[in-house]
């Protein structure tokens, strides 16, 4: 039996290529909806097997639908799409249950990809690391069961700039240093992490309180 799977996209363009993508790999996608609201009636009327949400839904946020979902429909697995990696609203969306998430744009492979991971069992790409970081700050683990090696001052300038969007310029600019020089702080930073990429360095400097969001 095809899994059955529903998109949650107020951008009816993206809400129709996750539809195609999703159709493509063999899914059996049962409808998308354009607000929260709609989402959930849709959730619930169909009971899906994966819910794809986006988090910059109008009225009511993604996070409260897939909270809604996984409280009424606990065998149903929700990815959250975001087009921005602010980690604060990755961490809100973890925490209200969803599976695993993924950054837009994305390729029509990766999607497929993460819905597969997700109903398997696995979670969404990110690195292990990142993850036990992640669950540790949802567990409340105590802060030194979190931390891995410690940054220095100038790489901690570094990440809590590239945590709030910044890119490799404006943060050469900002700190008075060669673009070069920061490409080289940013390497360290993901070894010292063991993340390959600036989403999964955020959410944990979040996760660990190295910055805020």
């Amino acid at each position: 039996m095809p899994v059955r799977a529903i998109a949650i996209e107020d951008d009816e363009a993206v809400a129709r290529l996750i539809a195609q993508v999703l159709a493509s790999h063999g899914f059996d996608v049962c409808g998308t909806a354009g607000s929260g609201e709609e989402g959930l009636a849709l959730a619930r009327r169909e009971k899906p097997d994966v819910a794809l949400v986006d988090l910059g839904l109008p009225k009511m946020s993604g996070e409260d639908v897939i909270g809604a979902i996984k409280t009424e429909l606990p065998k149903t697995k929700c990815i959250a799409l975001t087009a921005v990696d602010i980690p604060a609203r990755v961490l809100g969306a973890l925490r209200a249950g969803a599976a695993g998430y993924i950054l837009k744009p994305f390729h029509a492979s990766e999607l497929a990809r993460a819905v597969e991971e997700v109903l398997s069992g696995d979670a969404a790409p990110i690195s292990p690391r990142a993850a036990k970081v992640l669950l540790g700050e949802l567990r409340g683990d105590p802060p030194d069961q979190r931390n891995g090696p410690a940054l220095s001052k100038r790489e901690l300038e570094v990440l809590e700039l590239l945590v709030h969007g910044h890119t490799y310029a404006d943060v050469a600019q900002a700190l008075g240093i060669a673009e070069g020089t920061v490409q080289t702080y940013v390497k360290r930073i993901y070894e010292k992490m063991d993340v390959s990429t600036k989403a999964e360095a955020a959410l944990i400097a979040v996760a660990r309180g190295l910055v805020k969001p």
